[in-house]
């Protein structure tokens, strides 16, 4: 049932349509009704169809996708961060002279980074650990075992990927954004960076 308000802007539509088909293409008659008088033009509209349930599959891979979407979201703005402090730590230890200073500049910068975001990394699901991998190794070109191992040496490094290993995820992982689920995490990384998926 249409309201009145939107009966009487669907017949103001229709008329402002008859108007200008009037003007531009000269007379153009609509069938009509007169109701109390006034003049109401009848259109047939084609015909919808109604979907009771979509494709279970397809739903099934939409549901997916949306999924992805959002842990690509969440954990792009921590791998952008990433890159940035490793690029920051990496300039810093270059202007020091002595190994013994940057084994202690290191430490103290690993300190700060457990502080400051330490807590909401834990937060983070398995699945969204497993993409801020993958994306810290898109940001920086290496992967996070590979870092670890530089900064921390190897023990460190075998250490951490025996753990991550041990909650689902492989620190070694390389990044591909031309097949699988990494081409559509690809995609949706791109829409961040152009503005077409806001992150707020």
């Amino acid at each position: 049932m249409i309201s009145k308000i939107g009966l009487a802007a669907t017949t103001f539509l229709l008329l402002s349509l008859a108007g200008v088909a009037q003007t531009s293409l000269g007379k153009y008659r609509l069938p009509a009704i007169i109701v109390e008088g006034d003049t109401i033009p009848v259109v047939t509209l084609p015909g919808v169809q109604v979907i009771d349930f979509a494709d279970p599959e397809m739903l099934k891979n939409l549901q997916a996708y949306y999924r992805l979407r959002h842990n690509v979201i969440k954990v792009y703005p921590y791998a952008r961060l990433a890159a940035l402090k490793i690029r920051e730590l990496n300039t810093t230890l270059e202007t020091l002279p002595s190994k013994k200073e940057k084994k202690k500049f290191a430490k103290a910068f690993e300190k700060q980074m457990k502080e400051d975001f330490e807590a909401e990394l834990k937060k983070l699901s398995i699945s969204q650990g497993k993409i801020l991998v993958k994306l810290i190794d898109r940001e920086t070109g290496s992967t996070s075992y590979e870092m670890i191992k530089e900064l921390k040496g190897s023990l460190n490094a075998f250490f951490w990927q025996k753990l991550a290993w041990f909650y689902g995820n492989n620190l070694k992982t390389e990044y591909n954004p031309s097949e699988g689920e990494d081409k559509t995490i690809e995609s949706i990384v791109l829409m961040i960076e152009s503005g077409q998926i806001n992150q707020n």
